[in-house]
């Protein structure tokens, strides 16, 4: 089964998109599973917390990937890949990309340690859809700051370089034309899910996969 992930920098739409996404996949009786990083695995939740809680020393850039190399690795073996083969479709708010944007394009990790720790976290585990949801660093911000009552989805990322991170994400994306699509998300959030949903249905046998599965239920 298919699976996709959902990237941008925070104030994006990320994590909506990967919610209307999965209602817009099970509407057509498709099985899916909604997940997240760094959350998605037991360990993930213990690894949000070292990073963005209070701590002795600041973590090195490093230090952050390996942690959510950690969790990821745990996320794909125990989650992604048991409801892959279970015939889910799965959909992640956040995955690889996140981390070369942060880690590698943002804080200067190695390319050759992302790449040789990716290769060992996620193998052929990768989404056969990325998509990278656009929008300026300064839309982002204003859109941060007007979220009354929701803390962002990774606080740590309030000090860091918002326009060197969407270049991290775009990159990303002109790495793997194939599996990445870049989406306009200064757009009202029907119209990017709509485009989401129709790249989906142009490129992936969408029909087929509903109709096995409506015959094996």
């Amino acid at each position: 089964m298919p699976f996709v992930s959902i990237e941008g920098i925070d104030g994006s739409g990320k994590t909506l998109q990967a919610e209307l996404l999965a209602a817009s996949l099970r509407a057509r009786n498709l099985k899916v599973l909604s997940t997240k990083e760094p959350d998605g695995g037991w360990i993930g939740p213990g690894v949000r917390s070292i990073l963005t809680g209070e701590r002795p020393s600041p973590l090195s850039p490093q230090e952050e990937m390996l942690l959510i190399s950690a969790a990821r690795f745990n996320h794909v073996r125990g989650v992604i890949r048991p409801a892959l083969a279970a015939g889910n479709w799965v959909v992640t708010d956040r995955f690889v990309d996140s981390t070369f944007a942060f880690q590698v394009f943002q804080t200067g990790v190695s390319e050759r340690a992302f790449e040789e720790i990716t290769a060992e976290v996620a193998g052929n585990t990768m989404p056969n859809f990325t998509f990278i949801l656009d929008i300026d660093a300064d839309t982002a911000v204003r859109r941060r700051n007007t979220r009354a009552g929701k803390p962002s989805d990774d606080p740590a990322e309030a000090t860091r370089n918002f326009a060197r991170i969407r270049n991290g994400y775009l990159e990303a994306a002109r790495r793997a034309p194939r599996r990445c699509h870049i989406i306009d998300a200064t757009a009202a959030p029907i119209v990017v899910a709509d485009r989401i949903m129709s790249i989906i249905v142009n490129q992936s046998a969408i029909d087929t996969w509903n109709v096995h599965q409506s015959t094996d239920t």
